[in-house]
């Protein structure tokens, strides 16, 4: 399977990158790479904690409808 511009092009790009930036320059793009990570993984978790609540109410809903 190919995969168009995946992470080939993405680490040919930051390749590149790293030749053409200096220090300081390299430093502040991965900290905002590593910045965009965490965003990432905190509105995952975020949308997994949604999910849960979801469930737990339906949980709840269901075992109220069959005590009656």
């Amino acid at each position: 399977m190919t995969h168009h511009g995946g992470y080939g092009a993405h680490d040919m790009l930051l390749t590149k990158m790293y030749d053409l930036l200096d220090e300081d320059q390299m430093r502040q793009l991965m900290v905002r790479m590593i910045e965009s990570r965490i965003k990432m993984k905190q509105q995952h978790m975020e949308l997994m904690q949604h999910k849960i609540e979801t469930y737990q109410m339906a949980r709840d809903m269901l075992q109220k409808g069959m005590k009656k």
